[in-house]
């Protein structure tokens, strides 16, 4: 069973996106708080991360480039998602695998973390 961590400070989103992939057969750890992450990949061992740009006081493109930048961490794909569509562009620049914006439809969301275990695994 894949493993997904997904990061977001708005719990009400949180709640409904675990139910949602946990429905679809994945394994899922969500946390609020931003500053947990680390402590988190170190003992789910996640295959993906869902993680929002806006996460308070913290830009989680900032937390993608570090987790990117880890030689630990690296191989874990990131989608980051957020309802400001102008943070599409920036995805690259902090080496997150792909981009979905806010609101967005429950199948695309599992159809795009979907693909990106495939893209990972080598099976595209």
């Amino acid at each position: 069973m894949k493993r997904i961590l997904v990061v977001d400070d708005d719990i009400d989103i949180l709640t409904v996106v675990k139910l949602v992939l946990e429905s679809n057969e994945f394994e899922v750890a969500a946390i609020s708080d931003w500053q947990k992450i680390f402590t988190q990949i170190e003992t789910f061992h996640p295959d993906l991360i869902l993680l929002d740009v806006s996460l308070g006081t913290q830009d989680g493109r900032n937390l993608c480039k570090q987790v990117k930048s880890n030689g630990d961490t690296k191989h874990i794909s990131i989608i980051l998602f957020s309802a400001n569509h102008n943070v599409e562009k920036s995805v690259q620049e902090c080496l997150a695998n792909t981009f979905i914006s806010k609101p967005f439809d429950i199948n695309d969301l599992i159809e795009k973390i979907n693909n990106q275990l495939m893209e990972t695994n080598g099976f595209n």
